[in-house]
């Protein structure tokens, strides 16, 4: 079997992987919840139908996803702030601080993008120069939204949130999910290796697509309960993490407020 033919059949794969993962959260009723990873998963599945018919790795395949990836872009934005809303929904001022950092963060990553594309074009006379402006806005949107979903796990880990299984499933694969196409894309390609690696590229997207798969098999409908308070979390230092977060929140709360 060729290189082609392994293109076209790990693409099927992840549409196959895709579909399970939306029937999976239309059938237990979560489409509701998690409206923007069901959105970006649906996009994403109509960008591999229409690249499907194409003759892998030519001119017209680069073009569907040229063409459609920046709206799978603007769905991952919509993603992380749907995952700061869920996470930090009994925290509303941290949540609002967090959400507004991602939307001025998003900003300057366009602007940045701007910065370093257009002048290196004018001094490198680039073959493709479109091409190139869209290389570089896609790493400064990628590796912004990676660096919040970074934010979140660190967050997560220093306040030991109490979240109900699904958002646990919920944020922890997305950000891995996100991060092997960010660590392909960003550190592989920018090295100017990737037909050397072209094998590697097959497997993070078979590793990616398994954890679509896993997704499906752990999210369920009453996943959405949030676990009871163990005693052995009942601590002093449990209760000294919960004021420090209420602080942090009510101080959000009322700069908001204030600004209002």
């Amino acid at each position: 079997m060729n290189g082609m033919d392994w293109d076209r059949v790990v693409l099927v794969f992840s549409i196959v992987c895709q579909a399970v993962l939306i029937w999976r959260l239309w059938s237990q009723k979560l489409t509701r919840v998690y409206v923007y990873l069901a959105a970006f998963l649906g996009w994403e599945t109509l960008q591999d139908l229409a690249a499907l018919p194409v003759r892998p790795r030519s001119t017209a395949y680069s073009w569907v996803f040229f063409l459609t990836t920046p709206v799978l872009w603007l769905l991952a934005y919509f993603v992380v702030l749907e995952l700061y809303r869920l996470i930090l929904e009994d925290y509303p001022g941290i949540a609002s601080v967090g959400r507004k950092a991602v939307s001025v963060a998003m900003a300057l990553a366009l602007l940045i993008g701007a910065v370093y594309a257009i002048p290196d074009l004018k001094t490198r006379h680039a073959p493709f120069p479109v091409l190139q402006i869209y290389i570089v806005f896609e790493r400064s949107i990628v590796l912004a939204l990676l660096v919040f979903l970074v934010l979140i796990q660190l967050f997560l880990l220093r306040y030991r949130l109490r979240l109900s299984p699904n958002r646990m499933v919920y944020v922890t694969g997305y950000a891995i999910y996100f991060a092997l196409f960010v660590g392909w894309d960003v550190v592989i390609t920018g090295l100017g290796v990737q037909n050397v690696v072209y094998a590697f590229n097959v497997w993070i997207i078979v590793v990616s697509d398994l954890i679509l798969l896993a997704g499906a098999v752990m999210l369920r409908q009453k996943g959405e309960v949030k676990p009871q308070l163990e005693a052995v979390d009942s601590s002093d230092h449990r209760a000294r993490l919960n004021k420090e977060l209420a602080d942090i929140n009510q101080m959000l709360a009322r700069a908001a407020r204030g600004r209002g």
